[in-house]
């Protein structure tokens, strides 16, 4: 692996627990987890096994209770909500990371319009978020996290709310975009067939208190399509893979769940 865009060492992250006086609930247990610059990781695991937490940890929206976190810059973040700002258009959203840091009006709307061209919304700059699909609004939430032009981009479960076709062709759109960009990513997905599609490696996490399991590398070629790569043979060997892994840890026990 190359040098890591993104270092988690002995990470732990824990909360007051409402039910109880002066405990606390463990929602990450002792995680190290370095992704590569240029890599492509996807951390998988059930609803409520602290990979979110996870995630918000290492944007710095959360300080760690234990460990460290370390990224290259400031890391740009994709959440599942669209994250737009509904009173500003397509075009506005995207530029307003660039307008934040005092770039001059004409470099920044040649930067928003070389960025709806890459995540294909060129023709909806001037419509507003209420004009456009939940696809293309998370197209927009892309675009803008590209916009503040961190060397990592965090994304947690960006997909999961839209319908299985929607899903797909943006699978397909994030995978050329970022092999346009190349940066390092951490893309959180309860989705076996999504960490396939995309991944470099997997990482598998345990039921809360979450801990790393498995970590397991992606043999498949890049660029990607997404249909096609559905008739490897290794396709379905892998998915039995990482479906016995959750399988099993879930028959463990496991913890209740969490955030």
């Amino acid at each position: 692996m190359t040098k890591p865009g993104i270092s988690i060492r002995n990470l732990w992250k824990a909360f007051p627990d409402a039910d109880s006086k002066g405990d606390v609930l463990v929602a990450v247990e002792d995680v190290s987890l370095e992704i590569g610059e240029k890599e492509f990781v996807c951390v998988l695991g059930p609803s409520g096994c602290g990979k979110s937490t996870l995630l918000r940890v290492a944007a710095g929206l959360e300080k760690p209770s234990l460990g460290s976190v370390v990224t290259q810059s400031r890391p740009s973040v994709v959440f599942q909500e669209h994250g737009v700002f509904p009173w500003l258009t397509v075009a506005e959203n995207v530029g307003y990371p660039l307008k934040l840091r005092g770039m001059p009006r004409a470099a920044r709307r040649e930067r928003v319009r070389e960025l709806l061209d890459l995540v294909g919304l060129s023709d909806f700059g001037s419509y507003y978020p209420a004009q456009i699909s939940g696809g293309m609004r998370q197209r927009t939430s892309v675009a803008r996290a590209l916009a503040d032009d961190g060397d990592a981009l965090l994304m947690d479960e960006p997909f999961g709310a839209l319908d299985e076709q929607t899903r797909v062709a943006l699978q397909q759109e994030l995978l050329r975009i970022w092999e346009q960009t190349s940066k390092s990513v951490m893309f959180i997905t309860h989705s076996v067939d999504e960490a396939l599609t995309l991944a470099d490696r997997v990482v598998v996490m345990s039921r809360r208190p979450g801990r790393i399991v498995a970590e397991i590398e992606i043999p498949f070629e890049r660029p990607r399509d997404i249909i096609e790569l559905r008739r490897d043979p290794r396709y379905g060997e892998i998915t039995y893979q990482l479906w016995n892994l959750l399988e099993q840890d879930a028959a463990g026990g496991g913890g209740e769940e969490a955030a």
